[in-house]
C-alpha cells in the first residue's frame, strides 16, 4: 500500500487545499488533457473530467444522493483515485494518469474534505472555505469569488408564462421597444382577422362585445371590466402569449395634470409617427423627400400629424388621397394609433370649459381610493347610488379627454352630445371608416370606445386602482355576487381575486433567469435602469423564483448596489436590503426518490395536493434601501444575494433557483 502523506500531519490540524495539492503533485500525472496541479482552488472546483465534474455538486434534496454516499464518494476525482467505475479500466484508467497511486488514507481525508465544503487557506487556525466549511461553527472572513454577472431577461413576459407564474402588466410609460412592438403585432394579428366576420377572435368582434353588454353606473362595472379585459388580454395571447395589457397612470407629472393639453396628452406608445419604411412608402405615393424629415416624431392626435406633413410637405398632402395614404402609413406604423382619436382637443375650449370635466389629479385618486365601501367607490344596487366615483372620474374623464372632438368637422347644428358617435351601420376598422372625419373621437362614447386601441390602457388602470382598493378593503364587496356577467359564464365573485387570472400590476422591473442545474455560488445582477416612471412605486421587491427544497437552512442577504457583499459586508450600509430566512430540508427518512416532487404535469388526473417540495418563490421587501439609494441619486440598481449557512459563514453550494427578480409595486 502506498505512504500516506497525511499520516505526518498532526491529527487535528485542518485539512486544506494546500494539503490536497500537495497529495496530488506528489503522485504526479494528469487527468486527462489538464493537470490536477498549478490551478487556483476556484478554477480546481469547476474542472470536468470527461464530462463529469471533478468535485460533484451539491444534492438539490437529500434524495439527490445514492445510498449513503457523501458528495465527497460521488466525485469523480475521489472515484477515479480509487479505480472505481468508470476508472476501473474498462472504459478509462485510474487516477492519475501517468502518476503513482494515491494512498486510501490520503483519498479519505480528500474526501473527507469535499465533504466538508473544501475548505481553501488558513486564517490563524481557522479554515478559510473556498466554497463553504460546515465543519466549524466559527465565523470566518469570506472574500467574493468571481462569477458571472447576471443580466435581464430579453423576455421576462414569456420566462413567467413558460414558468407557470403571474405575468405583469406594466405601467405604459416605461415598456422598452421591444415590449411596444410585441404588443403592436398583437393587436395586428387580430385586426388581420377582421376579413372573416364571424370569428370571434377578430378585433371587430372583440370590441362589439363591449358595445352590446358594458356594465356602466351599478356594482357590476368593475367585475364586467375585469373580465372584458382578461378575455381581451387571452385573445392577444393567442398571438403572442409573452404580451400583457400595460396601464396608464393618468396623473403622473408628464402628462400635467394642472394643464393637460400642454402635457404629454397620450402615452408615446399610443401616438402616431412614421418610420423609415413607412416614409418611403408615402414617397413612392409621391410625397416630397421631406417627409423623411418627421421620421422619429410623436403626434397625439390628426390635427398634430396634419400640421406636422403640411408645414414639411405642404397642405395637399394632407387632403384627398394623400390623407387616406398618410393615414395608412401611420397604421402601418403603429396599430395602437387611431385616426379617429381628438384627444385633448375641444373647440375654442378645454375640457373644463366645455364639457366640464377637468383632467384627473393624483389629490382625486387619492381621495377615491380613500372611499370606505364598494358603493361608493365601485357603485351600488340602488339607483340613488347607482354610480362609483371611480366610474365617474377618471373613467368618464378619461373616455372624454381621449375622445375628443374633431377641429376639422364643421357644421351650423347645435351641439347635440346624444348623437355624438354614429354607431349604426359603420364598417368599424374598414379603412373607409377610418379616413371618415366624424364630429367626436369614439372614445367619446361607450358603444364605439372599445374601438380605439387607448381604451384598454385606460380601463387597465382602473382595474389597478380598484386591486389597490381591495388590498386595503378586502371586506369591500359588490352586491350580487352570484349575478352573471354577460355574455362570459363568469360570476362578480369569480372576479374578486385578481391574481386567478394571472396577472399583477407593477410600475417596472427586471428578471434574470439563473437556472437549476447548479448551485449559484455568487449572483450579482448587471445594473437595472429605474426609468423616472418608475420612481413613484409604493414598495419594492426582491423574489427569488422557484427555489426547490434546500437541504440545510440558511438566511438569504439581499443587497443593493453593493456588488463585492459578502459574508463580513456590515448591514448598516445603504445597500442593506433584507434578507430571506429559509427553513432547510434536513435528513430525509425515506427510500430514493422519497422527496422529490412527482411529475404531476403529465398525469392529468392526478387530484393529490401539490408536494412540500415543490419549488416556491420567496420574496423579500427592499422599498426602503431602494428608496434610499434614489433619493441618493441612483439612476440604476444591481441586485447581490449572499447565502449564509447554519455556520454564519457564507455558503456558495447551497442556493439553487430559477430566476431572480427586482419588481418596483404599485
Amino acid at each position: 500500500m502506498p505512504t500516506s502523506k497525511a499520516q505526518a500531519s498532526e491529527p487535528d490540524a485542518p485539512f486544506t487545499w494546500s494539503d490536497v495539492e500537495a497529495i496530488l503533485t506528489a503522485a504526479g500525472g494528469k487527468a486527462g488533457p489538464g493537470s490536477l496541479t498549478g490551478v487556483t482552488l476556484p478554477d480546481f472546483l469547476t474542472l470536468e473530467l470527461q464530462g463529469m465534474p471533478l468535485i460533484a455538486p451539491l444534492s438539490t434534496t437529500c434524495c439527490g444522493k445514492s445510498d449513503a454516499e457523501g458528495r465527497g464518494a460521488r466525485s469523480a476525482l475521489v472515484r477515479g483515485l480509487r479505480g472505481l467505475p468508470p476508472f476501473d479500466g474498462k472504459q478509462l484508467p485510474r487516477l492519475p494518469w501517468g502518476g503513482k497511486p494515491i494512498a486510501y488514507d490520503d483519498i479519505d481525508r480528500i474526501e473527507t474534505w469535499i465533504d466538508e465544503g473544501c475548505p481553501g487557506e488558513l486564517i490563524g487556525s481557522v479554515a478559510l472555505a473556498g466554497e463553504v466549511s460546515v465543519a466549524t461553527e466559527a465565523r470566518v472572513e469570506v472574500k467574493g469569488l468571481s462569477g458571472p454577472i447576471f443580466g435581464p431577461a430579453s423576455d421576462p413576459a414569456a420566462w413567467r408564462y413558460a414558468k407557470g407564474e403571474l405575468r405583469q402588466r406594466m405601467d405604459v410609460d416605461v415598456l422598452d421597444d421591444a415590449q411596444k412592438e410585441r404588443l403592436r403585432h398583437a393587436f395586428r394579428e387580430l385586426y388581420k382577422l377582421n376579413k372573416w366576420v364571424g370569428d370571434k377572435r377578430s378585433y371587430n368582434n372583440l370590441a362589439l362585445i363591449h358595445q352590446n353588454h358594458c356594465q356602466h353606473g351599478w356594482e357590476r362595472f368593475l367585475p364586467w371590466h375585469r373580465v372584458y379585459l382578461y378575455e381581451f388580454e387571452q385573445a392577444l395571447q393567442d398571438f403572442c402569449p409573452d404580451v400583457t395589457m400595460p396601464w396608464w397612470d393618468f396623473p403622473a407629472s408628464r402628462y400635467k395634470p394642472e394643464d393637460p393639453a400642454n402635457g404629454a396628452i397620450l402615452p408615446d406608445a399610443f401616438k402616431g409617427f412614421l418610420t423609415e419604411e413607412s416614409a418611403r412608402f408615402l414617397g413612392d405615393k409621391g410625397f416630397p423627400a421631406k417627409i423623411d424629415t418627421l421620421v422619429g416624431q410623436f403626434w397625439a392626435n390628426p390635427t398634430q400629424v396634419y400640421d406636422a406633413v403640411s408645414t414639411a410637405c405642404g397642405k395637399e398632402y394632407v387632403a384627398g388621397e394623400n390623407r387616406k395614404r398618410l393615414i395608412d402609413a401611420l397604421l402601418e406604423a403603429n396599430p395602437l394609433w387611431y385616426p379617429l382619436r381628438y384627444s385633448s382637443q375641444f373647440g375654442n375650449g378645454s375640457i373644463n370649459t366645455v364639457i366640464h370635466y377637468h383632467y384627473p389629479a393624483q389629490e382625486d385618486i387619492d381621495e377615491i381610493l380613500s372611499l370606505r365601501t364598494f358603493r361608493d367607490f365601485g357603485g351600488g344596487s340602488l339607483y340613488v347610488d347607482s354610480f362609483g366615483f371611480l366610474d365617474q372620474n377618471p373613467h368618464n374623464t378619461m373616455h372624454i379627454w381621449t375622445g375628443g372632438m374633431n377641429p376639422a368637422f364643421k357644421t351650423d347644428a347645435p351641439a347635440d352630445r346624444n348623437s355624438a358617435v354614429r354607431v349604426a351601420g359603420r364598417k368599424f376598422h374598414q379603412r373607409d371608416d377610418l379616413y371618415s372625419e366624424p364630429q367626436f373621437g369614439d372614445m367619446f362614447s361607450n358603444l364605439t370606445a372599445s374601438y380605439d386601441p387607448i381604451f384598454w390602457p385606460v380601463h387597465a388602470n382602473i382595474d389597478r386602482l380598484w386591486s389597490r382598493w381591495q388590498q386595503e378593503h378586502p371586506d369591500g364587496l359588490p352586491a350580487d355576487l352570484d349575478s352573471a356577467l354577460t355574455p362570459w359564464s363568469y360570476a362578480v365573485r369569480d372576479t374578486l381575486e385578481m391574481s386567478r387570472f394571472g396577472y399583477e400590476y407593477v410600475r417596472g422591473g427586471c428578471l434574470m433567469p439563473v437556472g437549476l442545474a447548479n448551485p449559484v455560488g455568487r449572483f450579482v445582477s448587471a445594473p437595472i435602469a429605474v426609468p423616472e416612471a418608475t420612481k413613484g412605486f409604493r414598495s419594492a421587491e426582491v423574489r427569488l423564483h422557484r427555489v426547490p427544497q434546500l437541504p440545510r437552512s440558511c438566511f438569504i442577504r439581499v443587497f443593493l448596489n453593493t456588488p463585492d457583499a459578502d459574508a463580513t459586508t456590515p448591514l448598516n450600509l445603504p445597500g442593506y436590503a433584507g434578507y430571506a430566512a429559509v427553513f432547510g430540508h434536513g435528513e430525509c427518512y425515506g427510500g430514493p426518490g422519497h422527496c422529490e416532487v412527482p411529475p404531476t404535469e403529465n398525469r392529468k388526473f392526478d387530484l393529490r395536493e401539490r408536494s412540500m417540495n415543490t419549488p416556491r418563490n420567496h420574496r423579500i421587501d427592499v422599498t426602503r434601501a431602494a428608496r434610499r439609494l434614489i433619493a441618493a441619486g441612483a439612476t440604476s440598481l444591481t441586485v447581490s444575494l449572499v447565502v449564509i449557512g447554519a455556520s454564519y459563514e457564507e455558503d456558495r453550494e447551497l442556493l439553487r433557483l430559477d430566476g431572480v427578480s427586482l419588481n418596483f409595486l404599485d
